[in-house]
């Protein structure tokens, strides 16, 4: 079950139409799930109000294998990750 509604990440992508919405909930759950293991936590329901910038680091992703050119790929998840690195847990220094 995704943090993020399906509801907001059609808004964040422009999708008006409901016949990808399958596909759609499969990429969100896929991305909350990367964005956990990059932040090296269990899942993203640890925080009670999920931050902005995690909010948007993980549509990032979502619009990176939805509907990005095979350039703006790479562009968007380093957008993605600009976005949730200052909140990765026990990196080491």
């Amino acid at each position: 079950m995704s943090v993020i509604s399906l509801t907001d990440a059609k808004a964040f992508l422009d999708v008006i139409h409901d016949f990808d919405d399958s596909k759609l909930q499969l990429l969100l759950d896929a991305s909350e799930d990367e964005a956990a293991k990059f932040l090296n936590v269990e899942s993203l329901i640890e925080w009670t109000e999920l931050p902005f910038s995690i909010f948007i680091g993980v549509l990032l992703m979502m619009q990176a294998n939805y509907q990005a050119s095979p350039d703006d790929i790479p562009k968007l998840r380093a957008a993605a990750e600009t976005k949730l690195m200052p909140y990765r847990v026990e990196m080491g220094v």
